[in-house]
């Protein structure tokens, strides 16, 4: 085969590998774009989220699913940002919560001020490959 045949061949094959194995963005305002996951999670998955303003806070409901047979821990915290993605508040402590087996649980918070338009919800679970907090 002549060389200038293999080169773009090769190039080709590196593109096409590259858009295989890269993961789109999250859509802005979708679930996967609110939750920061320390690591990947086995069992746990944020299948709801609902943010609205209440008295001029900002109110988040999230909903996790444990789709294991045994009861699974997670631990969470909330980063809050300002309309220009500035953190609004102090780092919040990790939260504990226990999902029980095949069931879901809600888990709630507000905002600390009402400068604060924006979220993540960051978690963790000790069955995660990463560290706990």
């Amino acid at each position: 085969m002549h060389p200038f045949k293999i080169v773009p061949l090769a190039v080709a094959l590196l593109l096409v590998n590259a858009c295989a194995t890269h993961k789109p963005p999250p859509r802005p305002g979708s679930i996967h774009a609110k939750v920061e996951q320390l690591s990947e999670m086995s069992y746990l998955q944020v299948t709801d989220m609902r943010a609205v303003k209440r008295n001029h806070l900002l109110t988040v409901q999230a909903e996790i699913n444990n789709t294991d047979s045994d009861n699974q821990q997670l631990y969470y915290r909330f980063k809050w940002m300002d309309a220009n993605g500035f953190a609004v508040g102090g780092e919040e402590a990790w939260k504990p919560v226990l999902v029980y087996a095949y069931q879901k649980q809600t888990i709630s918070a507000v905002a600390p001020s009402p400068q604060v338009t924006d979220f993540r919800l960051v978690v963790q679970s000790p069955d995660n490959t990463g560290q706990l907090p």
